[in-house]
């Protein structure tokens, strides 16, 4: 849901209504006091200061700027300057100065944010300056960028095997039914081989009787992978590019099946009952993303706060109840036994939690160009 999308404000008032105006402000654990009485830093290092943050255009942006923002600078005196856009941040911090980087804060997912850090473009934060990290699962911190504190990473949207249960002669259970005679020709496939690459990957050890592995498949078997996709391209009907143009597909029946971002396809379950989807456990993965604060910023410690408040119960539930997925545990069981809708598609206990896992962003990065060049040229397109 930080992600870019094409959720209608509609969805984002919604979710606003649904959670309410009681956020709380960094670390206090309850709702926002009286207004007046709100503790405020407004006095002291952080006034007149100003934190510069890259989000992303649409949710992103709506949320930062209608919940996040305006509690973060009555609690601290700054003042809090967006700039929103899609994948330009990286670029922007590379093409400054490194002593004067655009931005204080920044919001990436792994596939830039991974090299990225490697090339020094962010510092390390203090992890005790943000104690809200400690409710999340651990299963979404356990990657290096966490563990050398660069940054928090938190689920977005879970990979979703959407389908037309009037057009689909069986009630899909997991990525192996992709396979199956009755749809071929008739899938739609995200074009970006981050998710598709592995939901080929899916198919490919479901097929082999061994669902729940195809992060390893990736990471072991990377060529068997893009030859198991190339075999199977034929199946696609249609290559997707937006997650509107995936819903389109799907309601105007151009296609029968096939991967989806949750986020979407909360939206559209909650709306109507043309389109149904499951999210098989086993070899469920997340899009990964996490905030950064670039090498050059003097406003670390405003950044901390900020981040903070990203992670409080209050604001992960609001983000939740609008269809993006939550690390939390009380508030996923919260949101979970209200929404049925996003119960179906978000882990949302103890042991749901514990077993989150991302993409196989690392060994997507040691072999980038090897997998865009088959991807693009063998996949997409045959050569």
């Amino acid at each position: 849901m930080w992600l870019p999308t094409a959720m209608a404000r509609r969805d984002f008032l919604r979710g606003l209504a649904a959670t309410g105006a009681a956020l709380a402000l960094p670390g206090c654990g309850g709702s926002l006091p009286d207004r007046s009485t709100a503790p405020s830093r407004s006095a002291g290092e952080f006034k007149g200061a100003q934190l510069r943050v890259f989000v992303y255009s649409g949710f992103c942006e709506q949320a930062f700027r209608d919940i996040v923002m305006p509690r973060l600078e009555e609690a601290t005196g700054a003042t809090v300057i967006l700039d929103p856009g899609w994948w330009d941040s990286i670029p922007k911090i590379k093409a400054s100065p490194p002593d004067q980087p655009p931005y204080d804060l920044v919001i990436t997912d792994a596939t830039q944010g991974y090299p990225a850090i490697q090339e020094g473009l962010f510092q390390q934060i203090d992890f005790d300056k943000v104690p809200n990290h400690q409710a999340l699962a651990p299963a979404v911190l356990k990657n290096w960028v966490c563990d050398e504190h660069y940054g928090i990473t938190f689920p977005d949207s879970v990979m979703t095997l959407a389908y037309r249960p009037d057009l689909v002669p069986f009630q899909p259970q997991n990525w192996g039914d992709l396979l199956r005679s009755e749809v071929e020709g008739q899938i739609g496939l995200y074009n970006s081989f981050y998710m598709s690459l592995y939901t080929f990957a899916c198919m490919k050890v479901a097929q082999e009787g061994r669902e729940g592995t195809a992060s390893h498949e990736v990471e072991t078997n990377l060529d068997g992978v893009l030859a198991f996709a190339r075999e199977h391209r034929r199946r696609v009907k249609y290559w997707w590019t937006t997650s509107s143009d995936m819903v389109l597909s799907l309601t105007q029946r151009n296609c029968r099946l096939g991967n989806m971002h949750s986020p979407e396809m909360f939206t559209l379950l909650k709306e109507q009952t043309e389109v149904a989807a499951v999210v098989p456990r086993r070899d469920r993965a997340f899009v990964q993303v996490m905030w950064l604060v670039p090498a050059g910023s003097r406003r670390r410690e405003l950044a901390e706060i900020a981040i903070n408040l990203i992670f409080s119960a209050e604001v992960q539930e609001f983000l939740a109840r609008a269809g993006s997925a939550t690390a939390i545990e009380s508030v996923a069981a919260k949101v979970a036994a209200d929404v049925p809708e996003w119960k179906a598609l978000y882990p949302s206990t103890a042991e749901g939690l514990a077993d989150l896992r991302y993409y196989p962003y690392e060994a997507y990065a040691r072999h980038w160009r090897e997998i865009v060049d088959a991807w693009d040229r063998t996949v997409l397109r045959e050569s």
